[in-house]
């Protein structure tokens, strides 16, 4: 196996949602092709913070308006193949607090949208390491006994 040419830098959102029996929701995207479940991701965007860009990327990707916590809740990797080349990515993801969905967004057309509770989400996403991220998230965040 090949190594990863170079690594590349981006920003997610983990937008998180109280249910109604008081558990908790994530809110999950596929990826642009529709293969993978992911979280709502992007580059930097000059003249925002990291945490707008994670709630842009939510709102832009998935149609979620909501607020994200100013503080990075981890990073994860993985592996991106564009061109025929394989680059190394890393994400660093912004808990995002889910104030509601707007009925029509930017990329709707392009990706799946899923609101489901933590095992399923644990179970759906594509990436190792995002599965890890999500899990110590939920756990550190009394959120455990929930799940």
């Amino acid at each position: 196996m090949s190594q990863p040419d170079q690594e590349l830098h981006q920003i997610g959102a983990l937008p998180i949602l109280v249910n109604p029996d008081g558990g908790i929701d994530l809110c999950l995207i596929t990826s642009r092709g529709g293969s993978r479940w992911i979280i709502p991701k992007g580059n930097p965007i000059r003249g925002l913070a990291p945490h707008e860009v994670a709630a842009q990327e939510a709102l832009e990707e998935a149609g979620i308006v909501g607020s994200a916590e100013q503080h990075c809740i981890g990073t994860f990797t993985f592996n991106r193949h564009r061109g025929g080349r394989e680059k190394s990515c890393s994400v660093d993801v912004y808990a995002l607090k889910v104030e509601h969905q707007l009925a029509t967004w930017d990329e709707m057309d392009h990706r799946s949208f899923l609101r489901c509770n933590v095992q399923t989400a644990l179970s759906l996403v594509s990436s190792p390491s995002l599965a890890v991220l999500i899990e110590k998230h939920v756990a550190s965040s009394g959120y455990a006994k929930l799940f």
